[in-house]
């Protein structure tokens, strides 16, 4: 045993240090457009309509408002630790001196180390599956598979949906999804009086089933009468349902912002559905479909000088914004490497196509990789519908949890077919 432990005071780092690589070829970690959301909301303590506070308050303590690298450390810790706890749970022999050659492949040929990198929680998602299929062998796991899940409400759908399949007792496995639940409950009903997971998701909701067609059919056809806000705007909608969420001059703004839409976004919802069912079905399934098939790498790499910058250099010191400033992102410079999104694109496919191989040897030995391999092709699906139905199919949604395939297939084929020691 204290082999392991003395590997584990130089193999963790070194793991951590392979999976940040983007981060140091880009000068600085990567942002996103909700990166400023999510810095703002703990540093000037407000609670944000559409994000919940967790990850921000993750990170606090982290950056101090002095540098955000200390961030993406951590989240490379807890990456090649969770890596680790996978590798022990297929391969109980697995040692820690290992774990660097292990991450490697996965540095190169996935997305992975890009989500590492990211100032943002994408990273929790894949997280969160891995530790589920676990079994949650420490409180510690329990802990962070809470956290992922607040995170990020929409892994409160994808974990319950994958839960049943995850090979482990499912009482233990309800606890962080409960947790993570009665926290969302707590911290909306104290910052915004509503005791909801999220209290104005509906507006995303909403602009789904408008740009699906029935919820425009459905203003169009009871406005005025009504009285909904957004009946005086049907003539400046734009083009797609993100414009509308998020466009300065969107009739969601102009109608009086996403908090006032919300009020009546259940309603405009409830009558779409009750008057076109079947077609806001077909479309939630064909958004789905889309988004299964979109896991393109590099969504979101380019420059965020509106969303982020003004965040950086007013929250944190005139060097930090020096080194954010000349980072290859906010230059604009920042793109994925020739041929590495071909790479994570074929490597991905190749691992959906061994999952499904490796799946029936498994079920057939009775063997702990069975619910790996499941939960993997599960996720697959369910986070593109959970994902397509709620907001636009976009490549960053899928493309986080696009290296679980290959991941998962590698160990397992190991560990079916490795002789016993």
């Amino acid at each position: 045993m204290a082999r392991p432990d003395r590997d584990a005071i130089w193999a963790l780092p070194t793991a951590a240090a392979v999976l940040l690589w983007p981060a140091l070829w880009n000068g600085y970690p990567i942002v996103f457009a909700d990166t400023g959301t999510y810095l703002s909301q703990a540093i000037h303590r407000y609670l944000g309509w559409d994000r919940p506070p967790f990850y921000s308050l993750f990170m606090l303590p982290l950056h101090a408002t002095v540098s955000t690298w200390p961030v993406v450390a951590v989240q490379a810790l807890l990456t090649v630790c969770t890596l680790r706890l996978v590798c022990r749970t297929l391969l109980p022999d697995f040692g820690t001196r290992w774990l660097p050659i292990a991450v490697l492949p996965l540095a190169i040929g996935t997305w992975l180390p890009f989500l590492v990198c990211q100032l943002m929680p994408d990273v929790l998602t894949p997280l969160l599956v891995l530790i589920l299929c676990a079994g949650l062998p420490h409180w510690r796991w329990a802990a962070l598979a809470a956290f992922a899940v607040a995170a990020q409400q929409s892994s409160l759908l994808l974990s319950a949906a994958i839960l049943p399949f995850c090979g482990a007792p499912w009482r233990r496995l309800c606890v962080p999804l409960v947790v993570a639940a009665l926290a969302l409950l707590a911290v909306n009903r104290i910052g915004h009086g509503r005791l909801a997971i999220s209290p104005f998701g509906n507006v995303f909701l909403l602009a789904r089933v408008i740009y699906d067609g029935p919820g425009m059919d459905t203003l169009r056809r009871d406005c005025p009468a009504a009285g909904w806000r957004l009946c005086g705007f049907l003539d400046r909608f734009p083009a797609t349902s993100d414009e509308f969420l998020w466009r300065p001059d969107s009739p969601i703004v102009l109608a009086g912002g996403h908090k006032a839409v919300s009020a009546d976004a259940d309603a405009i919802v409830s009558a779409a559905l009750r008057a076109e069912p079947g077609r806001e079905l077909a479309a939630v399934l064909r958004n789905g479909w889309e988004q299964l098939t979109r896991f393109e790498s590099g969504d979101g790499l380019e420059a965020w000088p509106v969303e982020v910058t003004p965040w950086i250099e007013r929250d944190f010191p005139p060097a930090e914004a020096a080194r954010y400033a000349a980072g290859r992102q906010a230059r604009g410079l920042l793109a994925l490497p020739a041929g590495l999104a071909d790479l994570h694109r074929f490597l991905a496919l190749a691992g959906i196509v061994g999952c499904l191989g490796l799946l029936p040897l498994a079920l057939k030995r009775r063997h702990r990789a069975a619910a790996f391999l499941l939960t993997t092709l599960l996720a697959l699906p369910v986070s593109a519908i959970v994902t397509g139905a709620l907001s636009t199919p976009h490549d960053r949604y899928q493309s986080r949890i696009a290296w679980l395939p290959p991941f998962i297939a590698t160990l397992s084929a190991v560990a079916l077919f490795r002789r016993p020691p």
